[in-house]
């Protein structure tokens, strides 16, 4: 029995870069991958609906064998979403360390506008079966995101916190604001003015 492999494209939300949809394009078209799931990258989908890419996966009688699955993740620009999609950023370490788990792992970063890790060809002959590529690619994952978790530390905690925000209005809105304001990790005070009875407390 043939089990049809698949993409997962992780934390890219309006995000298309042109480099992450080639590789896609080439990942189902020449290696097999036979689904793409978008998570919290619904511009991915679209983008690959759409000419040049319009990738039409395999079926399983098309491919000479059974390719890795792919985990694509898209390092979070800032601290504030590598916190607030946390979640995901443990998806990505829990599959990377996971022996057992054949997953080939590939890291975006948009501040670099590339991948992760010598680039889409890497990728490819790591989905392909290459060891020694999808090795190179999850320790360069690793070190990517041991970076986003040193300066998340560097940023949190009650000493670090160090803005002040101020919430002017006293609407419905602005109290929404200022609720996630609070929450923030990166905010040690919200000041609302003049605020309503729900900012006061």
């Amino acid at each position: 029995k043939n089990i049809m492999s698949k993409a997962t494209i992780l934390g890219f939300g309006a995000r298309t870069p042109q480099e992450v949809l080639e590789l896609l394009t080439k990942a189902v078209t020449d290696c097999g991958i036979a689904t793409v799931v978008a998570n919290r990258s619904q511009s991915i989908s679209l983008a690959l609906n759409n000419a040049p890419y319009r990738v039409f996966p395999k079926n399983e009688s098309q491919a000479d064998k059974t390719p890795s699955d792919l985990l694509l993740y898209c390092l979070p620009p800032t601290v504030t979403e590598y916190l607030g999609f946390s979640a995901e950023a443990s998806l990505v370490r829990s599959t990377l360390l996971d022996s057992s788990n054949n997953t080939v792992v590939a890291i975006y970063d948009p501040k670099t506008s590339s991948l992760i890790g010598d680039g889409a060809e890497k990728v490819l002959a790591a989905i392909s079966g290459d060891g020694n590529s999808q090795s190179d690619l999850a320790g360069a994952s690793l070190v990517a995101l041991s970076g986003l978790d040193q300066l998340a530390a560097s940023q949190i905690g009650p000493s670090k916190r160090q803005d002040v925000v101020i919430v002017v209005g006293s609407g419905g809105r602005e109290h929404a604001l200022a609720v996630a304001l609070a929450r923030s990790p990166l905010v040690a005070q919200v000041v609302c003015c003049p605020g309503n009875g729900g900012t006061a407390v």
